[in-house]
């Protein structure tokens, strides 16, 4: 069953359906789901798809043309032995799309493609640019290598810049589409397994085979044959020189070390020699600097994960290799995640209660048009200390500040006070309203306050249809 990518979906339906020439390319990182939407998109259409590999040129050109004669055995493609170069394969393309009758050609994994010939960009934009300009073709290029598809595909230095009639970057599910994978789990656990998978779309498929959280996190990541035991190793060997630079780094992260100066002392290196190293990974979309809104400066930022798979891995399984090579992947899951599990998913609440927020401006269902989304943290001038608002929402005039509460107790109006407190603090004359987000409810007390300028958002207002 295909599940989400919807916006995608429509977006490369309404291009097709648009006469002439069309140029889309798709990319995102591994396991993103790029390949299961170009299959989705392609279904019922006279299109050709191959996927590039790590092979020589000679036989990438012997392997479209295989695709070619295997996906559209209706036209004359059967009677091709082979193509000598790939102008004569392109020029073939040509024919096939200059019928009046539209023709798909989706190249995906384009930058193995380039790897082995380095100069097939070049070629394709001669092709874009001569005889493909005035026909029904609809190529596609597709990849996963970040840096590759935005510098050498999409950057200004490429041949094919200014060449592409739209672009796609794949990012994780949002939570109200991620939860779709298990249906037959409890709430609670489809939001804590959405967290643990990050909203990637191949990892919602490994857990969704599993009657339970438990089962899939202990198939996955704790027993020697899971597929995520060993993933953030296997993921940044494939897009990452130095591989264990970025490990340690992020395993500072995870171990509480956010600001740069405190990653360098537990890397040991100077703060200056990391910002290489945490840009590729900002590219790269596993962490970010984070700073609060309202306030410039990157005195202020910190580094946090935005990608929660890996933030998961690098809090916990470090702690679970001695178990798990000793066989005791359950007393590692009870042990070693469990008692810490409700803690650490309390930021990725925090994501999931920004993604609820933002869907209801999209919908219009919040009226205001806010510019500014993120957290805030500074000194609070009454308590004399440091503290931080979960969810802060502004523009010119307007503030909507928010707790999120991942607890077993109901919220009481305590909790209303204190963000009350500190929303006077970044104010600054703005018309304001509260939001409070409630894995366990609220109180009485608090849902008797009757203040219109404050919204309770229980648990199951989280899985509204949306």
């Amino acid at each position: 069953m295909f599940i989400g990518r919807t916006k995608e979906l429509t977006e490369l339906e309404r291009r097709y359906a648009q006469p002439g020439f069309q140029f889309p390319v798709i990319y995102g990182r591994r396991r993103i789901g790029k390949t299961r939407l170009l299959q989705e998109f392609l279904r019922g259409k006279r299109a050709v798809y191959f996927m590039a590999t790590e092979q020589s040129e000679h036989e990438l050109l012997a392997g479209i043309t295989q695709a070619l004669k295997e996906q559209m055995p209706d036209e004359h493609t059967r009677y091709i032995s082979s193509f000598d170069t790939w102008e004569e394969l392109f020029a073939y393309i040509a024919e096939l799309a200059s019928n009046g009758e539209r023709f798909v050609l989706a190249i995906d994994e384009y930058p193995y493609l380039a790897k082995a010939k380095p100069e097939i960009s070049s070629l394709l934009q001669k092709a874009i640019d001569g005889a493909w300009s005035n026909t029904e073709l609809f190529l596609i290029l597709c990849g996963s290598s970040m840096s590759f598809m935005e510098k050498q595909v999409l950057g200004e230095k490429s041949p094919l810049y200014g060449r592409r009639t739209g672009q796609l970057k794949l990012t994780p599910f949002p939570y109200y589409e991620g939860v779709r994978f298990f249906p037959d789990w409890t709430k609670e656990d489809q939001l804590l397994g959405f967290g643990i998978c990050g909203g990637v779309p191949k990892y919602l498929e490994l857990f969704a085979r599993y009657n339970s959280l438990r089962d899939a996190v202990l198939g996955e990541f704790l027993f020697p044959s899971g597929h995520l035991i060993e993933e953030p190793d296997n993921l940044m060997k494939q897009e990452l020189r130095e591989p264990a630079v970025y490990n340690s780094i992020l395993s500072a992260i995870a171990g509480g070390a956010t600001r740069l100066n405190e990653i360098a002392q537990v890397v040991r290196t100077e703060a200056t020699k990391l910002g290489f190293y945490l840009g590729n990974l900002r590219d790269w979309g596993i962490v970010e600097q984070e700073k609060p809104v309202g306030k410039g400066g990157s005195r202020h930022g910190i580094y946090r994960f935005t990608d929660d798979m890996f933030s998961f891995w690098f809090r916990f399984m470090p702690s679970c290799r001695n178990l798990i090579a000793m066989g005791a992947a359950e007393r590692a899951y009870d042990g070693r995640i469990v008692p810490h599990l409700n803690e650490w998913f309390g930021y990725v609440f925090e994501g999931i209660c920004m993604q609820y927020l933002k869907l209801r401006v999209g919908q219009g269902k919040i009226p205001e048009l806010y510019t500014d989304y993120g957290r805030w943290w500074g000194t609070n001038p009454i308590r004399k200390r440091e503290e931080e608002i979960d969810l802060v929402l502004s523009d010119e005039s307007h503030l909507l500040v928010g707790e999120c509460k991942w607890q077993n107790d109901p919220v009481n109006p305590s909790v209303f006070r204190l963000l009350e407190e500190r929303a006077a603090i970044i104010r600054d004359g703005k018309d304001l309203r509260y939001v409070i987000f409630a894995k366990s409810g609220f109180t009485k007390e608090l849902q008797s306050l009757g203040r219109a300028d404050l919204h309770l958002i229980d648990f199951d207002k989280l899985f509204d249809p949306v």
